[in-house]
């Protein structure tokens, strides 16, 4: 139905029953399916269908699977992607961004660890298998959390080399 075909039927409806019977009409009309003059002439179920459209954030290993890399690096690509969704790979942004820093990658404008989720895999599915197994193994871009067992080892070493004594330092750094 175009238009003017449209404006020819309501203003014959409207000559028989009056502008504000048909005004009346029309609202209550719009009540019952959900639309209203404050959202534009939308049903309440086409606004409430495009907040729920927001894009759900793309997950690590979700992003992995999408990418192409030869099959021998598929089990550390994804071992890789879920100690970065356990935050025992590239835990912070700032651990992030010394990544980026070190491999020469721009870093992600957003300071979000989900944001680099994309730039950080492109660049490790390039890699070597080799390195991406060496970052494994090395626990490399670990964080912090990591420096735990690292610090008793220093300090048990300090110990049996005598150069330790409780007498001097309170036993913590």
């Amino acid at each position: 139905m175009n238009k003017l075909n449209l404006e020819a039927e309501i203003r014959s409806i409207v000559c028989r029953y009056g502008l504000k019977q048909v005004e009346q009409s029309l609202q209550e009309i719009g009540r019952r399916i959900g639309i209203s003059e404050q959202n534009g002439g939308s049903t309440n179920r086409d606004i409430a269908t495009t907040h729920k459209k927001k894009k759900k954030k793309v997950t690590a290993t979700e992003y992995v699977s999408k990418l192409e890399f030869p099959p021998e690096k598929k089990p550390a690509m994804f071992e890789l992607a879920e100690k970065f969704q356990d935050k025992a790979f590239l835990p912070t942004f700032r651990d992030i961004a010394n990544f980026c820093w070190i491999y020469g990658i721009d870093e992600p404008a957003s300071k979000s660890r989900a944001s680099a989720i994309p730039r950080v895999f492109k660049f490790i599915a390039t890699m070597d298998t080799d390195e991406i197994q060496r970052m494994l193994a090395e626990g490399m871009f670990s964080g912090p959390s990591r420096l735990g067992p690292i610090a008793d080892a220093i300090r048990e070493n300090g110990r049996s080399n005598g150069s330790y004594t409780s007498t001097t330092h309170s036993g913590r750094f």
